[in-house]
């Protein structure tokens, strides 16, 4: 896990680069569409943007589309790719498109409009503000303002501008997530939504395609068009997944222009990067296209002594095999090194923190050997087949491997005014994952009522195996390396202890399978009132065998096995008195898979049944100008799991969460554009059996939040543009009894971004932000500092 593969070393990725650089043709603008089939040329453009676009072979029969070259919003590319076919767009009360034949006045002088700088969906220019959603789960693309769930898009645009390296960039900017745990952990980044919290407690989804939440962990940045954060329950659109929320990562898609970008970074102290991208058309007639993602990464953090290393490689193919079928294929190589983990800290009894300020932020706690390997390997495939003018079929299967190895010394308190750093180490684990869905969609009328009615399935299988060595215990497990205990004054470094691990048998450990069969209709009545009407069947199985303890402690394995079933519903309803306002009130219930007792538990190994939690939520959304606003409140209730005061793990009581979230996104002067807002929450464990929790909050869940990221453009010198945000996090309690809380705390984020035109085809772009500007010392949750103040700069060339 540790060597580095030579096809990523930076001086090859450069020099695959220039070679790339130099083969190929100058990129144009947004879009640069060749005349085409006009239907592959429409479905290109709608599949991209997330449009539902309806397409009746007999008008578009042996009809061209006219060439679309320019900076076009999705609508008016499409507007364009329409000129002289004699045909027009018509939108429907819900939001979906279709063709019509234009009227024959139209025909003959066709109202030419100049759209040539119509701002890109969620691009800079659109100040970041998203019109459609990539995949709402089930019910696929849907327009943002119509979909009666919180739903929030960071572009492209957003990711490259606030140069994101890692899902820590997104979730520190996003007003609905709390983020608890850095990727330089060792795995995905930790966040609280909706007032959930802990480890895994985030879903994910790859364009609709749902994952297990440990998957997260090889969803690379550079690889995505979008990030789609979903908060609160998604069961009905996404399946079996946790009540807090879920992110849709969006895969980047062939470009039917000539495409190319390279960017030369620093992500924080010696810590470089280098990241190409490239797309574009392999024919003439635009049947085939592709992208290609490159990356390479290495150096040292802004933590001292800690060294993080990345490396990937991504490819998509478009195959337009008729003006009705679209199969689309995907496959990455991903590969993910960090030295010297950050520290992991674990207190006794809370009573024995120190504040923030009495330790190094930009120090190691923990020592510089202890190590966090993942290598990722992906291949998918897709399809948009367009049956008839009614009927189209939807499918995706992806199959994904990933082994992940970690060896960490979490500092512990349990006396005041030091620590100790015992050792956890555990052998590689391998996991492998399948997911697929199979959806048929049809689009009716009965009388004046609209229907966009969808029934299908999606499935995920994820099976774990690992060896029966899987931690050096009897051995140095769980004893501190130092050999004394360090005053936290203190950060001493000593050589690895010799243990040997991983040598052992291979066995499955567990093995989860989820099938999800549902029904669902978007039912417009009018233009002001509609309703997403919809039902889900779910079973889980689930297999786990706790052999990898019983192995270490000596006792007999436990083995457990279950498989339940759930039906859950969904109800929205929607208003729009006025187009540009949207109000909506929902219910929807939830399934995930149970808990599994810990080793420490009396009960260990065993595996607890689905839990169903359920959500109520109304909420406002309004496009006012050239901003979003976005308002929700919501009650979600779900099981709790715990092991009790006898020692025995179990599923009792319940957590109840209602809250309230703001947002907004765009401009609200020509110069000034915002992207933030507020969550306000009151969390509460409900019927716990445990006297410690009853009545109490969460622990690391902050009751609120408040972020807001700037950006002024400075019209005296054009390309120009400061940059900056505020990012605050309300008091969080560190234990069940609520007698220990965190202080809250603010940051500051300063920094420019320039952009020139070198001659008529290449643009450079420079970047620079510092995060944490005042070297804030806190505590991020109950076991991680906040990060140091931090510099980071680009330079990227699209040409």
């Amino acid at each position: 896990m540790t060597r580095a593969l030579p096809l990523f070393r930076p001086g090859l990725l450069a020099v695959a680069i220039s070679l790339a650089s130099v083969c190929s043709a100058a990129m144009a603008d947004t879009y640069k569409l060749p005349a085409a089939p006009l239907a592959s040329t429409l479905t290109q453009i709608a599949s991209q943007a997330g449009i539902v676009l309806s397409i009746d072979p007999t008008l578009t029969a042996n009809k061209q589309s006219a060439p679309v070259a320019g900076d076009y919003d999705a609508v008016d590319a499409l507007q364009q790719a329409l000129q002289d076919s004699g045909l027009q767009l018509q939108q429907s009360s819900s939001g979906s498109y279709s063709l019509t034949p234009a009227p024959q006045a139209a025909m003959a002088l066709p109202d030419v409009t100049v759209t040539a700088n119509s701002p890109v969906d969620g691009g800079e220019a659109a100040s970041y503000r998203s019109n459609a959603v990539q995949n709402i789960g089930a019910l696929g693309g849907m327009r943002l303002q119509d979909a009666p769930y919180s739903v929030s898009v960071v572009s492209t645009e957003l990711l490259q501008n606030i140069q994101a390296t890692s899902t820590d960039d997104v979730f520190k900017l996003s007003p609905a997530t709390q983020f608890t745990s850095p990727t330089t952990a060792g795995y995905a980044s930790a966040v609280s939504m909706r007032g959930f919290s802990g480890s895994g407690n985030l879903s994910i989804a790859n364009d609709g395609l749902r994952f297990s939440n440990g998957y997260d962990g090889g969803n690379f940045i550079e690889e995505m068009q979008q990030l789609e954060i979903l908060t609160g329950l998604s069961g009905f659109l996404y399946g079996p997944a946790s009540p807090g929320g879920l992110v849709n990562y969006v895969l980047k898609r062939p470009t039917y222009e000539r495409y190319n970008s390279v960017t030369l970074g620093n992500a924080g102290g010696e810590n470089y990067y280098l990241h190409g991208d490239f797309g574009g058309p392999l024919d003439d007639a635009g049947v085939f296209a592709y992208r290609v993602n490159m990356l390479t990464q290495d150096g040292e953090t802004a933590l001292d002594l800690q060294k993080r290393r990345r490396e990937m490689l991504s490819v998509a193919l478009d195959w337009n095999v008729s003006d009705d079928l679209q199969i689309q294929f995907d496959a990455s190589h991903k590969k993910t090194e960090t030295r010297g983990l950050s520290s992991y800290w674990h207190f006794g009894e809370q009573s024995l923190r120190p504040d923030a300020d009495t330790l190094r932020n930009d120090e190691l706690y923990s020592q510089k050997w202890a190590f966090s390997d993942s290598e990722h390997d992906r291949v998918g495939s897709r399809f948009n087949w367009r049956l008839d003018d009614v009927f189209s079929l939807r499918g995706a299967l992806s199959y994904s491997e990933y082994t992940e190895e970690y060896t960490y010394t979490g500092p512990t308190a349990y006396s005041a005014g030091q620590y100790t750093q015992p050792l956890y180490a555990f052998a590689p684990v391998e996991n492998e994952e399948t997911s697929g869905y199979l959806f048929l969609d049809a689009e009716f009328a009965t009388g004046v009522i609209e229907h966009k009615s969808t029934v299908g399935y999606q499935g995920n299988v994820a099976r774990v195996r690992n060896y029966t060595d899987h931690i050096p215990y009897p051995g140095p497990q769980y004893n501190d390396v130092v050999g004394t205990p360090s005053p936290f004054s203190q950060n001493p470094q000593v050589d690895k202890p010799a243990y040997s691990i991983g040598n052992g048998d291979q066995r499955l450990s567990s093995r989860t399978q989820s099938d999800n069969f549902l029904i669902g209709d978007v039912i417009t009545f009018n233009e002001q009132w509609s309703s997403i009407l919809g039902l889900t069947h779910t079973t889980i199985k689930t297999y786990s065998n706790d052999f990898i303890w019983a192995e270490a402690f000596g006792y007999g394995e436990t083995t457990s096995n279950y498989k339940e079933s759930e039906t859950s519903p969904n109800v929205s309803l929607i208003y729009k008195p006025a187009p540009w306002l949207t109000t909506y009130a929902s219910y929807i219930e939830g399934l995930q898979a149970g808990g599994i007792a810990p080793s420490t538990a009396l009960n260990a190994g065993q595996a607890m049944a689905p839990l169903v939690s359920e959500q109520y939520e109304v909420g406002v959304k309004a496009t006012v100008g050239e901003t979003l606003l976005t308002l929700a409140l919501f009650n979600i209730d779900k099981p709790n799991t715990y092991t009790n005061g006898a020692g025995v793990f179990v599923q009792d009581g319940r957590q109840e969460n209602n809250g309230l979230e703001f947002g907004i996104t765009g401009k609200v002067l020509p110069e000034l554009t915002l992207v933030g807002g507020v969550t306000l929450l009151d969390p509460q464990v409900k019927d716990s059996g445990a006297a410690a929790s009853e009545g109490q909050k969460p622990t690391d869940v902050a009751s609120k939040l408040a972020k807001l990221y700037a950006e002024y453009d400075i019209n005296a010198v054009p390309g120009l543009a400061l940059t900056g945000g505020t990012y605050y996090t309300g008091k969080q309690y560190s234990d069940e009894a609520n007698q220990h809380s965190l202080p809250s705390f603010t940051t500051f984020d300063a920094g420019a971004r320039y952009r020139a035109q070198l001659g008529s085809d290449n643009t450079l772009t420079l970047r620079t932000n510092v995060s944490n500007l005042a070297n804030k010392e806190y505590w991020l949750s109950s076991h991680y500092l906040g990060a140091p103040r931090t510099l980071t700069f680009s330079a990227q060339l699209e040409f």
